[in-house]
């Protein structure tokens, strides 16, 4: 009994000093009572092997140095770094390091998922520098002095971010700063983000003070196959203004955004090739709605198609510079600026551009109403039916109801219904004869990711 007993006794007093359980493949920790650099957070898992998992406590997890973890899983055996249920722990660096380190780093790492997780401040608050396979969701990154996810360090595929809340960044207030949501790839091209998924993230307040900007999601020149959906974006506008969604094209395949809510952007989505751009709404920004054009990284423009978009709200809905490009395509579009400019183009007519069913109401620069490129949208306030700017369901009246050409429509709309083949509706949603929305009702927060109401 005595040794049974001094058993128990040095197992609870191991458990006290370490902080740590220890359950085969399973380890759980504490926070530490200090911001020592030897910490205990970075130390496991960077011996985490395949199928392990780290589970961290409540509480808040500072240390003073450079974070960075390898984990290396394998395709049956992920490596797994979560909260506790119920638990937020929260990951952030003592103020003498937090303008001059990142948050965390994970260094070539493969079949990596870490979850539920709070990263409040450093420089950059989350980098991924080389790696495969990993998966960040339900996490929050916020507070960063720079950008909050910075993937520009070596080349990185199959990421998938999905339901993180991203939120003020570029905090730094002694000198210029960026303050990007996510910055995917290297801006010379020299690495790329390829085959990953960006989904149901929500993305505000992004603060830039430099040129390189606050743009929600940049995916940069070169990288390519990845997908941006049922993101909800907004306010990018503080200090420098620059998009919601920024992509470069230019790699070996295409990049997809669709089904994304954006608002109070510097530009709503700008795309340069490469880019499918299909079921977004996006209202209000301070300059553009969507601009598709060259720019200096990547001055080629082919390989785009902007389909059944809901732009409202912008002092220009449209800037299209597409003299000389191929493999073009601009259909089913609802673009409303009251008082401003609808469609500013050129190069429309070029043999690599198709151009079909695109409502307007606006001044329109480059174009003109010829009943099939472009159809005389209406005035708003009879197109859809609500008030609410954030509400821009359609009328069953406007002109926007059963006038799309279906060729170009998307199998499914903003909502994730599918679309009727012989009455498509030009703009985001399909309406299908229903006189008020059945789906996700706009708002900030997060979209569901079947796009229906929860």
């Amino acid at each position: 009994m005595k040794a049974k007993y001094f058993f128990y006794l040095w197992l609870a007093a191991w458990f006290c000093l370490f902080h740590t359980k220890v359950n085969g493949e399973t380890f759980e920790i504490h926070p530490p009572n200090s911001d020592s650099c030897d910490e205990e957070f970075e130390n496991l898992a960077n011996k985490l092997k395949p199928g392990d998992e780290l589970i961290l406590h409540d509480g808040i997890y500072s240390q003073g140095c450079r974070r960075a973890i390898t984990a290396k899983g394998e395709a049956d055996k992920p490596i797994v770094i979560r909260a506790a249920p119920g638990a937020r722990p929260v990951i952030t660096r003592p103020a003498h390091s937090n303008t001059t380190q990142n948050n965390i780093e994970i260094v070539d790492s493969a079949y990596l998922t870490i979850r539920g997780l709070h990263f409040r401040g450093g420089s950059i608050g989350f980098r991924i520098i080389r790696g495969h396979h990993i998966t960040l969701e339900d996490n929050e990154i916020a507070e960063t002095q720079n950008n909050a996810l910075a993937v520009n360090a070596g080349d990185v595929d199959a990421l998938y971010v999905r339901r993180n809340h991203i939120h003020h960044t570029g905090l730094h207030s002694t000198a210029p700063t960026e303050g990007e949501g996510m910055y995917l790839g290297c801006h010379d091209g020299k690495c790329k983000v390829t085959n990953s998924i960006f989904e149901g993230n929500y993305i505000h307040h992004l603060r830039g003070t430099s040129e390189g900007g606050n743009d929600g999601i940049e995916i940069k020149l070169g990288s390519f196959g990845n997908v941006v959906r049922d993101n909800v974006i907004h306010d990018t506008n503080i200090g420098t203004q620059y998009p919601c969604i920024f992509v470069y094209g230019g790699g070996a395949g295409v990049n997809v955004i669709e089904r994304n809510v954006m608002w109070n952007c510097g530009e709503g989505i700008q795309v340069v090739a490469d880019a499918l751009v299909q079921n977004n709404l996006i209202l209000n920004s301070s300059l553009t709605g969507i601009t598709a054009a060259p720019q200096s990284a990547n001055r080629r423009v082919r390989n785009v198609t902007i389909a059944n978009n809901t732009v409202v709200g912008h002092p220009k809905c449209l800037d299209l510079r597409w003299e000389g490009s191929e493999n073009m395509v601009l259909a089913n579009n609802a673009f409303y600026c009251a008082g401003g400019v609808a469609i500013d183009a050129l190069g429309l007519n070029g043999a690599g551009v198709t151009v079909r069913a695109n409502a307007a109401e606006g001044t329109l620069m480059g174009v003109y109403l010829d009943g099939q490129k472009f159809i005389a949208g209406g005035r708003a306030a009879n197109t859809f039916k609500s008030s609410d700017p954030l509400d821009l369901w359609p009328h069953a009246k406007s002109a926007l109801v059963g006038t799309g050409d279906a060729k170009f429509a998307p199998r499914q709309d903003f909502n994730h219904q599918p679309r009727t083949a012989a009455k498509v509706d030009i703009g985001a949603y399909q309406s299908g004869g229903q006189p008020d929305n059945p789906g996700w009702k706009i708002a900030p927060g997060f979209k569901p990711l079947d796009g229906q109401s929860k």
